[in-house]
């Protein structure tokens, strides 16, 4: 079922607050800890169905506030809310319990969602060792398994929120991206993503990566989840300068079938076969639906942001420690944490975190700062400016990952859907990669609605049920 689907039998009275946080828990005590065990569930409310009695007769009483009161919903274990640790992955944070709700959580709970736990991630985002760790490995809640097939990929970092999404365990989860962490396991675990433009959704209360990059979104399983979620996370925030000035837009009203006026351009760089035929299906539906499609090429400049992410990390996850109860109160104390722990937290070694603390952590470096402005303005230009340049509103690219880091590097909005039926027996995922300009996620989700109206919604694995 979608959240929409979930909504709807809540409005009609065939289904509960109550009765939809049972079936979770139990799904996820019967594949996530047991059966399959994909292992996408880092911590559970013990209170979740006091929490959803209590929300049922909220409902009885006043009604539905949004198209989220009474569905369960697990956040990416990076983003803090109240009664649980937030991790990032790491054991050496399992101590830190934040004393209040990131701004997201917040305004997911004001719209009625019951927060039911915290799903597992790559440890920092991904950010932890260049030393072929798993993709959703972490020291805190070990292996992200794949729903599709075990030993596949499941991708991160928000590994565990786009494979809980997949398992039907909840109807939508947030992640966050810095550089693909929405993109890559929404393509590899066949849902729906969207990665918001930088400083539409606020940062505040989510241990970082880059500041300058970092951004969360939801996980869905249909295009109109993506809106109705998104519409509740976007807005500014006083806690956040980045979104001092957010463009939030009605995000269910962009949801037409009806092209005319669209303009998108068809990427092929680096496509393989799968990839064309899944762009050349793209530029029919989107045809026939009246957009205007032309094929267009970007002279993409390889950019390693690296560097920059290992300044920027250092100074803001300091930040964020400071001012959390945690044992470790910086980088250096979570690298010491490891290093009296190696069997434990050093499986795959932490190479970034050590090479991170080399910094200086004060962002005042010259070379830093030509760095990153190049960056930016590169990404910006190679996106931004093809779209002035051909006329085009957004980029449709295709294949099992996103196509370089220009939108993570940018700043831009970009959005992930299944392209093609993943098939068990030979698990080969192609996902349509959206990207946009600045806070045009109207039209990313426009576009995404045709394409998936015509193709099809969202698979899931053989052996999941439906609610």
């Amino acid at each position: 079922m979608t959240l929409e689907e979930y909504s709807r039998s809540i409005e009609e009275g065939t289904r509960t607050c109550t009765e939809l946080t049972e079936e979770a828990l139990r799904r996820i005590a019967e594949n996530d800890q047991d059966g399959r065990r994909l292992n996408s569930v880092a911590a559970l409310d013990p209170d979740a169905l006091f929490h959803a009695r209590a929300i049922d007769e909220e409902i009885r009483r006043h009604g539905r506030k949004s198209p989220l009161h009474g569905i369960p919903v697990l956040l990416k274990d990076n983003i803090d809310a109240v009664g649980f640790p937030t991790t990032a992955g790491s054991l050496a944070l399992e101590d830190n319990y934040p004393a209040e709700d990131a701004e997201i959580v917040r305004r997911l709970k004001e719209a009625g969602a019951l927060i039911l736990g915290k799903a597992n991630l790559s440890e920092f985002a991904y950010f932890m060792s260049r030393q072929e760790m798993p993709s959703g490995y972490s020291s805190y809640s070990g292996q992200v398994v794949h729903a599709y097939v075990p030993g596949v990929d499941p991708s991160g970092s928000s590994s565990g929120s786009a494979v809980a999404v997949s398992a039907r365990f909840v109807p939508y989860a947030i992640g966050t991206e810095t550089d693909g962490s929405l993109m890559s396991p929404a393509a590899a675990n066949a849902v729906i993503s969207i990665k918001p433009t930088v400083g539409l959704v606020s940062r505040a209360g989510i241990l970082p990566l880059s500041s300058l990059q970092d951004t969360a979104g939801p996980m869905c399983t249909c295009v109109q989840d993506a809106a109705d979620v998104l519409q509740v996370i976007a807005g500014s925030d006083e806690k956040d300068a980045s979104t001092r000035n957010a463009v939030v837009r009605k995000y269910r009203a962009s949801l037409k079938i009806e092209g005319s006026g669209l303009s998108v351009g068809i990427l092929r760089k680096d496509c393989d076969e799968q990839a064309n035929a899944a762009l050349d299906r793209a530029a029919t539906i989107l045809r026939d639906a009246g957009a205007q499609v032309k094929e267009v090429t970007i002279e993409v400049i390889e950019q390693d942001e690296l560097e920059c992410l290992m300044h920027e990390f250092k100074h803001d996850l300091n930040v964020y420690l400071h001012t959390h109860e945690s044992r470790c109160r910086s980088l250096a104390d979570i690298i010491a944490f490891n290093n009296a722990h190696p069997e434990q937290c050093l499986v795959h070694g932490q190479d970034l975190l050590e090479e991170s603390e080399t910094k200086s952590g004060r962002l005042i470096e010259s070379e830093y700062i030509r760095l990153r402005t190049k960056l930016r303005n590169t990404a910006k230009e190679m996106l931004e400016g093809t779209m002035e340049k051909e006329q085009i509103d957004v980029i449709l690219s295709a294949g099992g990952t996103p196509k370089g880091n220009l939108a993570p590097v940018s700043g831009d909005p970009c959005m992930s859907l299944p392209a093609v039926v993943p098939d068990t027996s030979d698990y080969k995922p192609c996902s349509w990669y959206l990207m946009a300009g600045p806070y045009r996620e109207d039209i990313l989700l426009h576009t995404a609605y045709i394409l998936e109206q015509a193709a099809g919604i969202c698979p899931k694995p053989d052996w999941c049920e439906e609610f």
